[in-house]
């Protein structure tokens, strides 16, 4: 491991998972802000509030992370829409 850390660069790596795990919490806190009030634990405020970190921090990532990660979730959608299709097609 401090071979690789020593002989590669990995800061394209690591914006491109931070760019990951920054879509992955955007995402809960969507969910989160869906729920019914009944099921709500915090006020909705504070998934609001976590989206628009999520976003924040998501643009100060380098911009090649973005769009590498942008690239992979696009992809990811993609094949998702179309093993749906196929597995609901007559």
């Amino acid at each position: 491991m401090v071979a690789l850390v020593l002989l590669v660069d990995l800061r394209g790596a690591i914006g491109f998972s931070s760019f990951g795990v920054l879509v992955y919490y955007a995402v809960a806190n969507l969910a989160a802000l869906r729920q019914p009030a009944e099921h709500r634990r915090w006020p909705r405020a504070l998934q609001v509030a976590g989206m628009a970190g999520c976003v924040a921090m998501a643009a100060a990532l380098p911009l090649g992370s973005v769009l590498a990660g942008l690239a992979v979730l696009a992809i990811g959608v993609a094949g998702r829409l179309v093993a749906r299709r196929l597995t609901t097609a007559p």
